[in-house]
């Protein structure tokens, strides 16, 4: 009766999640995508943008010709360049008092997903200002439309440029923690393949792992739309072709393009059909450890495909058979995928074990995992903490 109930809360929250089909951003992309912004903002009467982004880009002169091409437009603007990996409250608070002490009216958020996390969170605190970032964790607790929202990412990984979610650490305890809301799918993604151009080859790896871990699970997941799966499918073909190609050559453009592509319908696919264990599992790691996420992804990924065991093979042998694979049975074509997915992670340099983790950490970490995980993931098997620490000790050990 409990998992009977489980399963039927899940189906109720993915049909819930549905709505978001028809709630997708405007999409800009190509080369110099990112210069058509000024005239979008021009366009919609904005005077001023709160620019959120890394100290690096800005030290690198990478965004020169953007802010060039707002100032020749007549768009102010402010830079918040203090943007942390993994930002917690403090660094979304500092962001936020730079929007009101220089009338800012709308935000653009460059770089990876932490710094489009944290300008969403900013965004957030703007639409609700009695509110502190504590009282809007978890799921629907913003409610407030954000200021006009430009996301663009300059890794292909987070998917966060077309996702509601966000994520925020807790320093105090050590735990990543997610916040969901429809209010925070930001208003336009802009896809520019330029700005990854100088990612290293590990960022390069580490973001395409966590995008590809994004498709999957969003796959093998119960009760998906079909659009969902059609994007998620789309997702995993194109980061299986293009990932060792970015990696290997950062000045592929081509590459860079359809890997921007690929996590942006990771993005679509997960935040309608949710992520599920390997996630769940890899919130808790970054916090306690400061790994980086995709890496985390990565090493799990193949471990918890496994585990799911049955209930999985027939997802999986669907993306065999998408990449070319063969196998006599699902199971095979499961198997032949996840070892797909462990040669890729190979090929790209990415290490197969976490040994950061300690023994004396892993209830605690299991614990946070089944917390996070049910019931609202809809995975294709129900976990409870003792099997969270089965993979825990698999991943810490593995080579």
């Amino acid at each position: 009766m409990k998992q009977f109930l489980l399963r039927g809360q899940q189906l109720v929250t993915i049909a819930f999640l549905e709505g978001q089909l028809k709630r997708l951003p405007n999409l800009i992309e190509g080369e110099d995508a990112l210069l058509q912004v000024p005239s979008v903002l021009q366009d919609q009467s904005l005077k001023h943008a709160l620019v959120v982004t890394t100290a690096g880009f800005i030290r690198r002169g990478t965004l020169k010709p953007f802010f060039e091409t707002l100032t020749n437009q007549g768009i102010a603007y402010t830079i918040y360049s203090e943007v942390i990996p993994d930002p917690d409250i403090a660094c979304v608070e500092k962001g936020y008092k730079l929007y009101y002490q220089n009338g800012c009216d709308a935000i653009v958020a460059i770089g990876g997903g932490s710094a489009m996390d944290c300008a969403k969170i900013i965004g957030a605190r703007v639409a609700n200002p009695d509110k502190t970032v504590e009282d809007m964790t978890g799921n629907m607790k913003i409610r407030k439309n954000l200021p006009p929202f430009f996301a663009v990412p300059t890794t292909a990984g987070s998917g966060s440029e077309v996702t509601a979610g966000a994520v925020i650490t807790e320093p105090a305890g050590s735990r990543k923690y997610p916040i969901f809301d429809f209010v925070l799918m930001p208003t336009y993604a802009v896809l520019d393949p330029k700005l990854l151009l100088n990612l290293p080859p590990f960022m390069t790896a580490a973001s395409g792992m966590d995008a590809l871990t994004h498709a999957v699970e969003a796959y093998t997941n119960k009760f998906h739309h079909k659009a969902a799966a059609d994007y998620a499918k789309k997702a995993v073909s194109l980061i299986m072709a293009n990932l060792e190609k970015a990696v290997a050559n950062g000045q592929n453009l081509y590459a860079r393009h359809q890997m921007l592509k690929g996590s942006y319908y990771a993005g679509i696919a997960f935040n309608v059909a949710l992520v599920g264990y390997v996630h769940a599992i890899s919130h808790g790691i970054g916090g306690r450890y400061h790994l980086q996420h995709g890496q985390i992804n990565a090493s799990l990924l193949p471990l918890v495909l496994e585990a799911y065991g049955k209930a999985a093979h027939k997802s999986l042998a669907d993306l065999a058979d998408l990449v070319g694979l063969s196998g006599q049975t699902e199971a095979d074509k499961a198997q032949a995928f996840i070892q797909k997915i462990r040669d890729l992670r190979s090929a790209i340099n990415l290490p197969a074990g976490i040994p950061d983790i300690q023994e004396a950490d892993i209830a605690d970490l299991a614990a946070g995992a089944e917390k996070e995980g049910n019931p609202i993931y809809p995975t294709p098997v129900t976990w409870q903490q003792a099997d969270f620490e089965i993979i825990l000790r698999k991943v810490k050990a593995e080579h």
